[in-house]
């Protein structure tokens, strides 16, 4: 009898680890996955604005919008359009996407 009760303990103490573990992950999962962070305003959530795409001025963007005219500093945000690999159109703006779409 003790066998099997043993058996049955072992049984339920695995079933209840494999449970904590799913929810562990899947509670992982659902937290890294939503919300909006700092470093999600840099691209913005990709998301389009009567075909506009918005995003914070980086770096790497400043030789593109010098191109086309558009002087910009790090970190402000703009409106733009891309042509190919670089920007067809630009404008700075006053509200990030990351303002519209919180």
């Amino acid at each position: 009898m003790k066998k099997i009760d043993n058996q049955v303990h072992k049984t339920i103490l695995y079933i209840v680890i494999k449970l904590l573990l799913v929810m562990l992950l899947s509670t992982f999962l659902f937290v890294c996955s939503s919300g909006t962070t700092p470093s999600d305003c840099t691209d913005c959530g990709s998301g389009l604005i009567d075909g506009y795409l918005y995003k914070k001025v980086t770096f790497n963007d400043l030789a593109g919008l010098t191109q086309i005219n558009v002087s910009a500093n790090l970190d402000q945000c703009i409106r733009f359009k891309m042509d190919g690999e670089d920007f067809g159109d630009a404008t700075i703006v006053d509200d990030c996407c990351c303002t519209i779409y919180n």
